[in-house]
């Protein structure tokens, strides 16, 4: 269970670049909160995207809908990491995030409610110091995209 995991963050610095990069599109707010190279405490590398949804409390989550196959695309200048290997996605209330209090948790907007995703990719390595992060989702039956460019990767 991915719960359970220690994650550690690779690099040179201990400390984690906080993210904040904020997209709206009409009702709904994204928030990039980390993108990522980790290792495990058994020294597996993982590759974790984790950002918030924001929406109308009203009608919540029951009208908010994720796809495994287009969740998330990752690109460095503009081509697409192409990824065979194994991946997860979580959501979960910011508090449940893993190492959450090193992340910098929005502050949710009158009448909204807030969801935290993470996505985690098994042995992905990203040579590159920026990337691309297309999210993609469905709210009340209307897909949504969220394309961040020029990511700096924790």
């Amino acid at each position: 269970m991915l719960a359970s995991l220690c994650l550690c963050f690779a690099g040179q610095s201990a400390a984690l670049k906080p993210l904040n990069l904020e997209q709206t599109r009409g009702e709904v707010r994204v928030v990039l909160l980390r993108a990522g190279q980790v290792v495990l405490t058994n020294n597996q590398t993982q590759f974790v995207v984790t950002y918030v949804v924001e929406v109308p409390a009203k009608g919540a989550f029951s009208d908010l809908s994720f796809s495994s196959n287009t969740e998330i695309t990752l690109a460095v200048k503009g081509k697409p990491i192409e990824f065979q290997g194994e991946s997860s996605s979580s959501a979960m209330d910011f508090k449940e995030l893993s190492r959450q209090n090193e992340l910098i948790k929005p502050v949710v907007k009158e009448g909204k409610e807030m969801l935290a995703q993470e996505n985690v990719f098994k042995d992905l390595i990203v040579e590159a110091k920026k990337l691309d992060v297309k999210l993609q989702f469905t709210w009340r039956g209307n897909e949504r995209v969220f394309d961040f460019k020029d990511v700096p990767l924790n």
